[in-house]
């Protein structure tokens, strides 16, 4: 067991990208981190200190709930789960393989619920943690051609949202992390894992240079996220310190959305700008549907 003053975070992905670096922080912070992933021999020097968890998000539901015994049994509890690990699937849906798209969810959206699964009666009994899914700007205001990608992170953020309310007798607070543009290697996955030259119509676009062009965008703009604030962000969300200090102390737990980035903030903006006068203009729609007083009498009666 470790020091009851430490936190136990469970971080999966934590070999690269923002799951590296927050797994680098929190260990800077003097908490401990258990590093899931799917290879032991992948995990850097620079977070040498954590302890390997070996967890492939795309095995059975059987095997991914088996790892997450197994790291309740490293240290004895686990206080924060973060469900990191995922990828992009790039491509137009017509020219998607389905075994790919499956992947997409899996590794996105199934993997994450059954390790979470494995987990919650270990907080249930503890009656506290965090879980912090992973999940991007893209699940409310994404675009073409990463289709499938924005759908498993749509069903991560519905699956969370009513996770939150689900646990909130247990004293577990359940988050969305979710990011704008930040330079990992996310970018380079998603132009690696796009359509098979099988399956393309020449219908569309070419996709080849969307990753690139995407990140050139930001360059142009100024506007480059750093890594090292955004995971200082997560971990003061947790601790309740620092710039995350007011939103914890709101206390809402209809407030599920962690938004990193200038350019999350000002997208979902927009897109509930967009959401709203979707609402008004289909008013003469949705305020016609009712029964009128004669069906619902008729109705309520039965």
């Amino acid at each position: 067991m470790t020091s009851s003053s430490s936190r136990i975070w469970l971080i999966t992905g934590a070999n690269s990208g923002l799951g590296l670096s927050l797994a680098q922080y929190v260990l800077s912070q003097g908490d401990k981190v258990i590093a899931a992933v799917r290879k032991v021999s992948s995990i850097p020097d620079s977070i040498s200190a954590a302890k390997p968890l070996v967890l492939d998000l795309n095995a059975t539901d059987s095997e991914i709930k088996r790892a997450g015994a197994e790291a309740l049994k490293i240290y004895g509890r686990i206080d924060v789960l973060v469900n990191n690990a995922g990828y992009c699937l790039t491509g137009y849906t017509e020219e998607l393989d389905d075994a790919d798209i499956k992947s997409e969810f899996q590794t996105n959206f199934f993997g994450a619920i059954s390790l979470t699964q494995s987990l919650l009666p270990a907080f249930r009994e503890q009656k506290s943690g965090h879980i912090l899914n992973l999940s991007s700007i893209a699940a409310m205001a994404g675009g073409a051609p990463f289709s499938m990608y924005n759908a498993s992170k749509a069903a991560l953020e519905a699956a969370t949202e009513t996770l939150s309310v689900e646990l909130a007798p247990f004293n577990i607070r359940v988050l969305l992390i979710v990011p704008g543009y930040f330079p990992t290697n996310f970018l380079a996955t998603a132009g690696a894992n796009g359509v098979r030259p099988e399956r393309a119509t020449g219908a569309y676009p070419d996709i080849s240079a969307v990753p690139a062009a995407y990140a050139a965008r930001h360059i142009d703009l100024k506007q480059v996220g750093d890594l090292n604030k955004a995971v200082a962000r997560m971990f003061e969300v947790v601790s309740g310190t620092g710039e995350a200090k007011g939103f914890v102390e709101a206390g809402r737990r209809e407030f599920v959305r962690v938004l990193l980035g200038p350019d999350c903030g000002t997208r979902l903006r927009a897109k509930l700008q967009l959401l709203s006068e979707n609402v008004e203009a289909a008013k003469p729609i949705w305020s016609s549907t009712d029964m009128d007083e004669e069906a619902f009498n008729k109705f309520a009666q039965q």
